[in-house]
């Protein structure tokens, strides 16, 4: 009967001694999942800091460029207007209502074709369209020049 008990007490010690291993080991991978997910989570955040502050140097240059009269207003507000489009969701401004006049020289230029689809087309479309980009750049002049300071003031300090 001894001999017995002494099985049973040397088989339980061997279940719960493996459980315990089993179970040391689980605990060890969730702490090494955790690790490097928060190693992740880095990184993200990095590239994240990194995209911020290229896009914050993209936005101040061609605004500079704007304000001294170095960039076209209509080239200027494409380029600002994919980059605020571009900036991330958790401080995005609302771009449509804080810089109306750059929104609405986009709204002129976006569809114009440029660089090699600009060539290839018809050179009366080509002047029609440069027309309505000067007179849209002559009217919203203002408008633009105040965005830029905003622009500015906004993305200097960040």
């Amino acid at each position: 009967m001894t001999i017995i008990w002494a099985l049973v007490l040397l088989l339980g010690t061997a279940i719960i001694a493996g459980l315990a291993f089993y179970a040391g080991k689980l605990l060890w991978l969730l702490k090494q999942q955790t690790k490097r997910q928060q190693q992740e989570q880095q990184l993200q955040q990095a590239k994240l800091a990194e995209k911020k502050r290229y896009l914050q140097e993209s936005i101040v240059l061609i605004s500079r460029a704007m304000q001294e009269q170095q960039c076209e207003f209509s080239e200027g507000a494409l380029r600002l207007w994919v980059l605020l489009d571009h900036w991330p969701a958790d401080d995005k401004p609302d771009a449509i209502q804080s810089y109306p006049g750059l929104y609405q020289m986009y709204q002129v230029v976006k569809d114009m074709p440029t660089h090699q689809a600009r060539k290839e087309q018809d050179k009366k479309l080509t002047r029609q369209q440069d027309k309505l980009r000067q007179q849209a750049e002559i009217d919203l002049r203002e408008l633009i020049q105040a965005d830029v300071g905003k622009l500015l003031q906004r993305f200097q300090q960040a």
